[in-house]
């Protein structure tokens, strides 16, 4: 039978297992939503904003290991996108904007028709990635398409732009084959025997996990090797959770402010002398701007050669999958010990004074990260927004499980929170999430409590609220005191929550925070809880 456009698009997803997706209708997407009217296994969700849509669809990604999908439309609809997905790029997540075009005979013209940009191709593969599709015939074998790359290697986002006259046309076409996901490839035998000499006649050896750990289902082999080696395991921000914080291996997350005036890194961690860097791009966010001291011998294991020696000399490269290189290191490893002097408990004594240090700086901080620790359950998602709280999360948080800490690594943008958490919330729908923001950062997206409200999705939504952009205010007044534009006068949160139709509490304590997420995980809907606090900044 011949199928619209949308319906060949709809078929593509639901066929690749994609269940939900995020978006906002427009005219020129209708075709879309027809198809997702006439069928019973792809359920959308109707966000208030088109960054809100792909925000969620990035959420719905990290949190479950499966892409995300936002639907929108052309123009504006499209380029709301432009900052998740330029997010999604730098972190190395698997998110599909299905969007619009203008009629196939107009593109390129310019001659002024509804919603039309410059070059909105060139806008959205600048940002992250763009495929336009002109052949109705073509659109099902495309989605199929993009949706197997996105799987295949490094994940990375794009942007799928269709013609709305495309979109409405019909084919009588076969279903499009599902294009096969390649096996992941291993590291050569070669490379990982040498790594594993070094590994095995380290005095102090060390690991760096970064957020390919989790992609390749690969945090218990890291773990046994860790064991193995009687090795401490530092993490990057998106590899927080790759060791639970629980084993006396994990030596902590190295994200350090880059503007700090000194690097804040214990010195324990200068004693190593081989390292193996595991899913890992050694980003400026993850080495304090390369300043991270890594031992001098080093071996990269990662999808992506191209970041091998970019930052950081490599004596060794693993291309290839995490974990199937970690199972092999295991494998040669089996056989011999370890000449690792790494005591356990000198690495859990450096964690712990780092979390004193981090007591003496701001007590209430590492207060509020002891709440939200209690508060959240062991398996339960912690989605961070930029703040001054989260910057301290980072670093103190506990995570116990991959995927359990949402973070704009790459992007650190305003905004990401409260959308990538009712994203993560839907993935997981028995999982408990909390989403923590400033004040500032909150009011990027708050139009988004309505989809949460609306959805019933039980929340709990933490605003910390200094009456500023709190960190901008700390940054100018360390740079020259000439503090400008940064002082905020804020809406009433609780009155605010409460016209969304969320519960809502005003919170006088600290130490009420792990009642009030308890409670508000057993609520249909969400909770909009605010602490009136003002912290200091994790630097000097």
């Amino acid at each position: 039978m011949a199928r619209t456009g949308g319906e060949l698009i709809v078929d593509a997803l639901v066929r690749a297992g994609v269940r939900h997706a995020f978006g906002i209708a427009g005219v020129h997407n209708l075709p879309i939503y027809d198809a997702i009217h006439d069928q019973d296994t792809l359920v959308s969700f109707a966000t208030r904003h088109e960054q809100g849509a792909a925000y969620m669809a990035d959420g719905y990604a990290r949190a479950s290991g499966r892409p995300g999908v936002a639907l929108v439309t052309t123009g504006p609809g499209l380029t709301n996108t432009v900052t998740p997905l330029a997010g999604a790029w730098s972190d190395s997540v698997p998110l599909l904007v299905i969007g619009t075009a203008g009629e196939l005979p107009l593109l390129g013209k310019y001659k002024g028709y509804l919603h039309e940009f410059k070059d909105q191709s060139g806008v959205m593969a600048a940002a992250a990635g763009s495929r336009l599709v002109t052949r109705v015939a073509d659109l099902e074998r495309a989605t199929l398409e993009e949706l197997t790359r996105m799987q295949t290697g490094r994940p990375r986002p794009t942007a799928l732009e269709v013609p709305i006259d495309v979109l409405e046309q019909t084919a009588d076409v076969p279903a499009a084959p599902l294009p096969p996901i390649p096996h992941p490839e291993p590291p050569s035998e070669e490379s990982v025997a040498r790594t594993a000499e070094l590994l095995r006649r380290a005095k102090y050896p060390l690991l760096f996990a970064g957020g390919g750990v989790a992609r390749a289902g690969a945090s218990d082999v890291l773990l046994r090797l860790a064991e193995r080696l009687r090795a401490p395991v530092l993490t990057t921000i998106s590899g927080k959770g790759a060791i639970s914080d629980t084993s006396l291996w994990s030596a902590g997350c190295t994200w350090r402010t880059s503007s700090g005036p000194t690097d804040g890194y214990p010195a324990l961690w200068r004693q190593a002398d081989v390292g193996l860097v595991v899913g890992n791009r050694l980003t400026g966010m993850a080495t304090r701007a390369w300043r991270l001291p890594l031992p001098p011998t080093l071996a990269h294991l990662d999808l992506d050669a191209s970041e091998m020696g970019k930052s950081y000399p490599v004596t060794e490269l693993l291309v290839g999958d995490a974990r199937l290189g970690l199972e092999m290191l295991l494998a040669a490893l089996e056989d011999g010990g370890s000449a690792s002097r790494w005591d356990p408990h000198d690495v859990r004594a450096a964690r712990d004074a780092d979390d004193d240090a981090g007591e003496q700086r701001c007590p209430e901080a590492l207060q509020l990260v002891r709440a939200l620790r209690a508060g959240l359950p062991p398996a339960g998602i912690l989605a961070c927004d930029q703040a001054i709280a989260c910057y301290w999360c980072v670093r103190h948080f506990p995570t116990l499980a991959p995927r359990r800490f949402l973070y704009p690594a790459g992007s650190a943008s305003l905004g990401f929170g409260l959308p990538v958490g009712i994203g993560a919330q839907v993935a997981q729908p028995n999982t408990p999430v909390a989403v923590l923001a400033g004040d500032g950062g909150l009011l990027f997206t708050l139009q988004e409590l309505a989809t949460a409200v609306q959805y019933e999705l039980p929340i709990a939504v933490i605003v910390v609220n200094d009456n500023a952009y709190g960190m901008i205010k700390a940054a100018q007044q360390r740079r020259n005191g000439k503090v400008l534009d940064t002082d905020l006068r804020n809406p009433d949160f609780v009155a605010l929550g409460r016209a969304f139709g969320a519960h809502t509490e005003r919170l006088s304590r600290i130490d009420e925070l792990p009642g009030a997420m308890t409670a508000a995980f057993r609520r249909s809907g969400p909770t909009l809880l605010e602490l009136q606090l003002a912290l200091a900044p994790p630097f000097h």
